[in-house]
């Protein structure tokens, strides 16, 4: 009767120290995961603070708008219609209508200067450059009317906006 007191104290032990070492080994790979995803999010927040922009409205047509976008932080902006969004939001029948925009790319230069690059060839902007753009209102989206505040909204394939407003004469 000894001998299997022991045994099974034997067992029991080796229960709970399997037990525990399990319980410790999910708690180290959980928090394992936990710090990854807090450093990830980290680095995706410091890549969105290097990037800072400025959107200045040269003019509003009935169906276009001529925009400049400036890099004013570290990281260089791509422009692709399909990376970058472009929205453009004004009063039209009494209602703010937002619209997704296409753009093109009129010219890219060094921002102040005379300096410029072809679009073709440097379809990015790297910090201190600036992209004058023009915008297409989509087909369907009324025209753009008199005395209308218009607002454009640049997004980036960071994920970082920039915005401008201006009045239609």
């Amino acid at each position: 009767m000894g001998f299997s007191n022991t045994i099974c104290a034997a067992i029991i032990l080796i229960g709970l120290l399997v037990m525990i070492g399990s319980a410790a080994t999910t708690f180290f790979l959980v928090l394992e995961e936990g710090i990854s995803s807090w450093v990830a999010i980290s680095r995706a927040e410091r890549l969105k603070l290097d990037i800072r922009l400025q959107l200045n409205i040269a003019s509003v047509g009935d169906r276009a708008i001529n925009i400049t976008v400036r890099n004013t932080g570290s990281r260089t902006i791509f422009l692709v219609n399909s990376w970058n969004d472009v929205i453009v939001a004004y009063n039209a029948s009494g209602y703010w209508r937002p619209f997704l925009s296409n753009f093109d790319i009129e010219q890219v230069r060094v921002a102040g200067s005379e300096t410029a690059f072809s679009p073709l060839s440097h379809p990015y902007i790297n910090p201190g450059e600036e992209a004058v753009i023009t915008i297409q209102i989509p087909a369907e989206a009324p025209d753009i009317p008199h005395g209308s505040v218009v607002m454009v909204v640049f997004v980036t394939h960071y994920g970082v906006s920039a915005v401008g407003e201006a009045v239609k004469p």
